[in-house]
């Protein structure tokens, strides 16, 4: 068989692959490879698809084997050791993504996408000034490049004497820039006159940022609040009572509440333990929860489309298996796992039922600092809600509704933990999570901020950090303009009419 045929069965294979990927058939498009590399013969192409079929499976030991088998089988590719270190970075795995990276820049030195993805590395590695000089780099090759002035701008707390800002309003100045990098500049401008104290400057900025992520998104909040008020519905105190057969292995760990309320903060206490892996934020518990209602809406021939009536009857202990393996695949043998998916408060109910022996702690914050925290923040691609303050508001109620319910349901199994008691007092309340999760106490936990362990989240540089409470109280400087928000909250009987929490 001459070259040109070969490629042309390959480019075949990976269009029927994409084919069925878009169907959402990744199980027919993971037999369409393995029947080409079977009957064809092995081909680097073919070897990276199937890594990334069986990542979208959650097979993830699989996954990084067939991706390393591609890196052993072809020529030095730089564009391979880019994909292979980018499912490096879906296993949390900076430090293996890092040198695939450099491998990749050296054969093409001057790439931009390779020099912000090794400046990507360095920053989840907290190795600031590396990704602060790689960055650089792709500004002097691009001074538009939204996705590294976002990245640099999280680099360090500006000051009045150092900070980008100049450079910035350059780059949002931009004649013809594409909206994307516009969106991200804006961002990244925001953040640095908030840390210079030019508050009014910043809240009009982030307006603007927000405006063009909100315009980009197809979201309603109200249908979130539906389903919300639909698995509180579903799961009752009566239905809840009347659950059984979860699987009681014990160890996992799930951190849940609204984003930027410290989560990732308890992620790092708990994960500065001996006997403690993360698995980050990884969507796992919802996906298998998801698939098995599914199966139990298709065994029992139900008509409603709504999944939550399915769901009451399916398998708990087989989703709870089912999730502790697709974990452990991250984690590796730790016997103590953290999940830190916030989104998981409505799921609270599920997971307990299914996992009877994990322990789940939520993090609760002053209101109006959560919501402003949240709005400030550019998620990519989670949490619609957070790009305009009413929609904001009316999540934040749902939420907190949300969590009143699994508390109502459940007394005394989710360990509620305040963010300003953990900044004050971090030893005390460091105890009580250590307790709730069944760990003994071991005094590297306060340390956190000097784990070497890499950390993707919004949150990446705040927990390098010794806990500091400098972002108690920060909505403050924004009443004026936060007051959609408090207007809400206070009519929900969340706060006062000057904003203080009233539960």
């Amino acid at each position: 068989m001459n070259t040109s045929t070969v490629d042309r069965d390959i480019r075949a294979t990976l269009l029927a692959c994409e084919n069925e990927e878009a169907r959402g058939n990744l199980s027919g498009a993971l037999d369409i490879v393995a029947t080409a590399l079977a009957r064809d013969g092995e081909h680097p192409a073919l070897q990276l698809k199937r890594a990334h079929i069986l990542m979208a499976l959650r097979r993830r030991a699989e996954g990084t084997a067939a991706a390393e088998r591609a890196l052993e089988i072809a020529k030095p590719d730089p564009r391979l050791f880019e994909a292979v270190a980018s499912i490096y970075l879906q296993m949390n795995d900076a430090g293996r993504a890092k040198p695939l990276v450099y491998r990749a820049l050296e054969l093409a030195p001057n790439d931009p996408t390779l020099l912000y993805r090794a400046a990507l590395s360095h920053f989840y590695l907290n190795e600031t000034a590396e990704a602060d000089d790689l960055l650089a780099r792709v500004l002097a090759i691009g001074p538009g490049n939204g996705y590294a002035w976002h990245v640099r701008s999280q680099l360090a707390t500006a000051t009045r004497e150092a900070n980008h800002i100049t450079e910035l309003r350059a780059a949002l100045a931009r004649p013809r820039a594409r909206e994307i990098d516009t969106m991200l500049v804006a961002f990244s401008l925001a953040k640095e006159l908030e840390d210079i104290g030019e508050f009014a400057q910043s809240f009009e900025v982030l307006l603007q940022a927000n405006g063009i992520k909100r315009r980009s998104l197809s979201y309603d909040v109200a249908d979130d609040a539906r389903t919300m008020q639909s698995v509180m519905t579903h799961y009752s105190a009566d239905a809840m009572e009347g659950l059984r057969g979860g699987d009681e292995t014990p160890g996992a760990i799930f951190i849940v509440g609204m984003p930027r309320t410290g989560t990732t903060l308890v992620e790092r206490i708990l994960g500065s333990h001996s006997a403690v892996a993360s698995a980050g934020e990884t969507v796992d518990f919802p996906e298998e929860m998801t698939a098995a209602a599914r199966a139990t809406h298709s065994r029992l021939g139900l008509t409603d489309p709504n999944l939550l009536r399915a769901s009451l009857q399916m398998d708990f202990g087989d989703v709870g298996r089912r999730y502790l393996a697709a974990v452990r695949q991250l984690t590796g043998a730790a016997r103590y796992t953290i999940d830190k998916l916030p989104f998981n408060f409505r799921y609270a109910g599920l997971i307990h039922t299914a996992l009877p022996q994990a322990a789940i702690v939520h993090l609760i914050r002053d209101p109006m600092d959560t919501c402003y925290a949240v709005f400030k923040t550019l998620f990519i691609n989670a949490y619609h809600f957070s790009y305009r303050l009413e929609e904001i508001a009316e999540y934040f109620i749902a939420y907190r509704r949300m969590m009143d319910h699994w508390h109502a349901v459940m007394p005394g199994v989710i360990l509620d933990v305040s963010y300003e008691e953990l900044v004050a007092d971090p030893q005390t309340q460091s105890r009580r999570l250590l307790a709730h999760c069944r760990l003994p106490w071991e005094d590297q936990v306060l340390d956190f901020h000097r784990s070497t362990k890499a950390s993707t989240t919004a949150s990446t540089m705040q927990v390098r950090r010794p806990i500091y409470r400098s972002s108690v109280q920060k909505w403050r400087n924004f009443t004026r303009e936060l007051q959609p928000v408090l207007r809400r909250l206070a009519e929900a009987g969340l706060v006062d009419a000057d904003g203080n929490p009233l539960r």
